[in-house]
């Protein structure tokens, strides 16, 4: 039995995220294992990173659920690092639905979440499995903002405040991923069109359906800033937005629930523990990317780009050289340009009644977001699932198919600012009419 199973520890990033359990100030508080496809490709990867006897071998292939069920069976949370999540992920999740384990994954694929949620997110709560897709820049950035302004506007306003207007602005330095790209393209060459669409569609992944998302735009005003600046839609927003969804959508039926299956006594008590993760029914999430100094024509230049990119994708010689160009699955950018990177998360949320108070939360990580703060965020997930069970929010007791905010709240915050590699600050912030007024 191993408390920890990093599975897919032989490449890039689950060498980084094996790297930085063993090296963790906790680390005598739990037992390490790493799920790898053959003895000599672990013996090799305990040799490269100088891990112990310490640390167990354990065989797997994600591809057989026969080897994944026993290895997964005799751990208490599993990271998985196996991507893309739509050709590799299910097996896992599956058995730690069927063993009520706690699970940890990096994906940034919509469409995955759904099929695992439809699969097995009834499952997990019964046996009380806590899944918890998206551990990584994608999407605990923007999930994280987002519960971080509703507390800060609750503290200011009261328990009922509703959210209105929300968007994630992302300043970023990121090498290329190679793990990303084989994702990207499996979009193109293996996922079911249909199942893309569905999965990038307005609350997708909500169990109960919300406001409309702000319209597409080509580039967007980021409020309370002067000079004035702009963003243009975030390559992985959908994604991300995706998910704060459903952390909406999951917390606003609990509160709905309450009244329908409990008495007037013990709902009322239920409401009281769920208000305050509630976003409420005018909810409505997009994200942005500001780059090249945040004018309004690098926007409008940087969302031309990217369709273009998209479209150019459906054709296979292009694709051929895309592949040619980027890294490998597996392989990544050194330590020195990992250390240069850097993400800045600024989330801006609305009150849904006028007029309008704001709360402005900001995610800083200093590396680069990709590999080393997603492997850093991971790990703080799964310690936080394993470590401070007492302390996770009243949101994650039902278990289920979860999000980083309703599986973790306060207890990834806490995590990440102890690593010294992230910060996040939460504050009211008052402006002009003019800076506040819907764009």
């Amino acid at each position: 039995m191993v408390d920890i199973l990093v599975v897919g520890a032989t490449g890039f990033t689950g060498r980084l995220i094996t790297r930085y359990l063993y090296n963790h100030p906790q680390r005598s508080s739990f037992t390490l294992g790493v799920g790898v496809r053959s003895k000599a490709k672990g013996e090799e990867l305990k040799r490269s990173l100088g891990l112990d006897d310490r640390v167990q071998l354990i065989q797997l292939d994600v591809s057989s659920y026969e080897t994944v069920e026993p290895a997964v069976k005799d751990a208490k949370v599993v990271i998985n690092a196996v991507g893309p999540f739509w050709r590799y992920g299910a097996n896992v999740v599956r058995a730690c639905a069927v063993h009520g384990k706690r699970y940890v994954d990096l994906t940034g694929e919509p469409h995955f979440v759904r099929k695992i949620a439809d699969l097995y997110d009834y499952l997990a709560t019964k046996t009380g499995a806590i899944i918890v897709p998206a551990c990584g820049m994608d999407s605990v950035p923007g999930d994280i903002a987002v519960y971080l302004s509703n507390q800060t506007l609750k503290k200011k306003l009261g328990p009922q405040t509703d959210l209105g207007l929300s968007e994630t602005f992302y300043t970023l330095r990121v090498a290329p991923s190679g793990g990303s790209f084989a994702t990207l393209l499996s979009l193109y060459e293996e996922v079911p069109r249909l199942k893309v669409q569905e999965a990038h569609r307005d609350y997708a992944l909500s169990p109960i359906p919300g406001a409309p998302s702000p319209p597409f735009r080509l580039a967007t005003r980021v409020p309370f800033r002067t000079p004035v600046k702009y963003g243009a839609p975030y390559v992985m927003g959908l994604s991300n937005r995706a998910i704060v969804q459903r952390t909406f959508g999951l917390n606003q039926m609990a509160l709905s629930a309450a009244h329908v299956f409990f008495g007037e006594k013990e709902a009322s008590e239920k409401e009281e523990q769920i208000r305050p993760y509630a976003y409420g029914t005018q909810f409505r999430y997009a994200e942005y990317l500001v780059s090249n100094g945040g004018t309004y024509l690098s926007a409008v230049i940087a969302s031309t780009f990217m369709g273009l990119m998209f479209s150019l994708l459906y054709f296979a010689p292009i694709r051929w050289l895309f592949k040619k160009l980027v890294f490998k699955p597996g392989e990544g950018p050194t330590e020195q340009v990992m250390e240069k990177g850097f993400m800045v998360a600024t989330n801006y949320t609305a009150t849904a009644s006028e007029p309008a108070t704001w709360a402005k939360t900001v995610f800083r990580g200093q590396g680069d977001p990709g590999y080393l703060l997603s492997s850093i965020m991971i790990s703080e997930c799964a310690l936080g699932l394993l470590l401070d069970d007492d302390k996770l929010p009243v949101t994650a007791r039902p278990g289920g198919i979860l999000t980083p905010a309703t599986a973790l709240g306060d207890v990834i915050v806490r995590r990440l600012q102890a690593t010294g590699r992230m910060q996040l600050e939460s504050e009211i912030v008052q402006g002009t009419e003019e800076s506040r007024k819907e764009r």
